[in-house]
């Protein structure tokens, strides 16, 4: 494993007269059997006992408890688990899930725009566009190679590239641009 980059925050709040800490990291880290590293995000939050002992409350993927203490991270929550040029994971295989392509799943919509990123209608128009310039798959086409064309055409791999940018910003990478 290769940690590329590491960031961390912590906050102490109140809720219902107890104090709590939050801590967060988010991470590019490069896993060895990985062609990308990618980035992540979690965080653990602990009650402040009055005895003065840490009690661990809960932790890992938190992200609405994230954002709700720090907005300000929302592009690095966005992109968890994402590639470091910002392509969802496994990013043409769950699109074609998530759109019904499969026989285990029918269009999960809100699955769908939440995990390329995209504004529902967005969304509304990639399955449509698959649907009517791939109207079928042949024996060598598959659903992931049709996403992967489609994606490619609407130009979200620089969407996503763009947002991977932000994050590498928001955890102090400097690059030379691509």
């Amino acid at each position: 494993m290769k940690l590329i980059a590491a960031k961390k925050w912590s906050k102490v709040f109140y809720k219902d007269g107890e104090k709590y800490r939050i801590d967060v990291i988010a991470d590019l880290v490069h896993r060895d059997g990985n062609s990308n590293a990618y980035f992540g995000i979690g965080g653990d939050v602990f009650r402040l006992a009055k005895n003065g002992r840490k009690v661990w409350e809960m932790g890992g993927c938190i992200h609405e408890e994230i954002i709700k203490h720090f907005p300000e991270l929302q592009p690095l929550v966005d992109i968890h688990l994402a590639d470091e040029d910002g392509v969802p994971m496994h990013a043409y295989s769950n699109a074609s899930y998530f759109a019904g392509l499969t026989k285990w799943q029918a269009l999960d919509l809100e699955r769908l725009t939440k995990h390329l990123r995209v504004s529902q209608k967005l969304a509304v128009e990639l399955v449509e566009y698959i649907d009517h310039f791939w109207n079928h798959f042949d024996g060598i086409t598959t659903p992931e190679m049709a996403w992967e064309t489609t994606c490619s055409d609407f130009d979200l791999p620089d969407y996503w590239n763009k947002q991977a940018q932000e994050a590498k910003l928001m955890l102090n990478i400097m690059e030379e641009a691509k």
